[in-house]
Formats: structure tokens, sequence, C-alpha cells
């Protein structure tokens, strides 16, 4: 073996054991995404990982097989804004909701279907602006009895 790629052999070892390490710290001390509850006016409390990174918010609930009932994802918005969701590589449908700043719905869309394509329809804008887009299995919404106007509470999960 050439001196060259012993060393580039050497240097990839090093890094992949560094990674390793690194990944090994977050999962130990539970670092991962934040979770909340959600509660809701029937009483029913949620449990939502918190999408506030640009790859978590870009790619929300893709690649996963289900969700466990009354869990979602908490989409956060750095700004209110007329935000669009779209369902790209999900496998199971889910139902979308747009709160304002004061945690208020403001649009629901039900029964969103998974996109597999390469394009796919986004949804939204919601008629006034957004800060949060809660994404949860379908069906959640009509359970609820949701409709714009109601307001929605946020507890961090200790």
């Amino acid at each position: 073996m050439e001196k060259s790629q012993a060393v580039r052999l050497g240097v990839l070892a090093a890094l992949a054991l560094a990674l390793l390490m690194v990944g090994s710290y977050f999962m130990s001390t539970g670092q991962g995404p934040d979770s909340m509850v959600v509660s809701f006016p029937s009483g029913t409390q949620m449990t939502v990982e918190v999408a506030d990174s640009p790859l978590l918010l870009y790619t929300g609930l893709a690649f996963r097989d289900s969700l466990p009932p009354n869990w979602g994802m908490l989409f956060i918005y750095e700004r209110a804004d007329f935000h669009r969701r779209n369902t790209r590589q999900y496998r199971f449908p889910v139902d979308i909701l747009w709160l304002d700043e004061g945690k208020r719905v403001v649009l629901i869309t039900e029964d969103v279907t998974p996109c597999l394509s390469e394009t796919c329809p986004e949804y939204g804008p919601p008629p006034e602006k957004a800060r949060y887009v809660i994404e949860t299995r379908a069906g959640f919404a009509r359970r609820e009895g949701l409709a714009p106007g109601v307001g929605l509470r946020f507890t961090l999960k200790l």
C-alpha cells in the first residue's frame, strides 16, 4: 500500500470514529428533536416533535412509516408568514393545522395524501400569516372537532 493511500485511509478511519463518538454522545444525552405537549380545547394532549431547524422544516414527517396516536410534528417558523407545506416522501396521510402567533388555528387541511413523485402539490397558504404548523395523523382534526379560531396551548415537555 502506498504511503498516501495509507494516510487517506487513516484520516477516513479517524473521521468515522469521530462521527460515531459525536452521535453516541447526542444519543446518550437525549439531545435530538425537542418535544412539547399541545393541549386542545377538548382536553386531548398531543406530544409533538419540534421542527425548528432548516432540515426538519423542509423534510417534516418524510420517510416515517406512521405516528403513534396523539403524536405529531410542530413546525416553528422564525416569523409569521404565508407558509406552505407538502407531503413529499410521506408514507401516511396527515392533517395540517396552521396557527397564528397567538396559537389560534387559522387553517385546517384534512386527510392530505402522501406524495411520492418529484413534484408535489403544496398546501396552504393560510388566509392569515401563520407562525406554527402542526402535522398529525389524518382524522385527528375531525375527531377533535377543530375549526379556525380555536386556541391551543403549548407546554415544554420535561
